[in-house]
């Protein structure tokens, strides 16, 4: 019993360390997202550069949060995923007042897993004029040469009717 002191003393640190995280503020949001944005985002699209489908099935209008599925509409290569096989979709949309000065746009980005091979693609880009247009970063594990890791190039992505 004589340890009790110390031992409550350090529950208490331990509580009050760990109650010291907050959430964060999203009333402090440059432009807060409503309805229109959701529906300009959820929905499938494609591009024609990879022949993907990324669902996008949600999107939190309090943090941002964009959900859904992306999968391959054909095998592209031998040993490539087939036709349908689904990953997991998260990313983010964001945005601030539009500026007159200035051409304003809606932030999104995207992000999976392609487990099959340890790859991650990110989608980085925007929405404008009903079109996603975004850099597409591939992270490969197994590379070549060093400098080879990361392969990055432009994509517009459409709605698929």
């Amino acid at each position: 019993m004589k340890n009790l002191p110390r031992i409550l003393a350090t529950a208490s640190l331990i509580v009050a360390c760990s109650s010291g995280a907050s959430a964060a503020d999203y009333s402090k949001r440059a432009l807060p997202l409503d309805a229109s944005i959701r529906a300009a985002l959820v929905g499938k699209w494609t591009n024609p550069v990879d022949l993907l489908v990324i669902d996008i099935r949600s999107v939190d209008l309090t943090t941002g949060e964009v959900r859904g599925v992306e999968w391959p509409t054909v095998a592209t290569k031998t040993g490539s995923s087939a036709a349908g096989t689904e990953h997991d979709v998260t990313g983010w949309v964001s945005g601030a007042p539009a500026n007159p000065n200035f051409d304003n746009v809606i932030p999104v980005t995207l992000t999976t897993s392609l487990f099959e091979y340890g790859t991650l693609p990110v989608w980085a880009g925007y929405l404008k004029d009903g079109k996603l247009v975004t850099m597409h970063y591939l992270v490969w594990p197994n590379r070549t040469y060093p400098w080879d890791h990361i392969s990055a190039f432009q994509e517009t992505w459409t709605r698929v009717p």
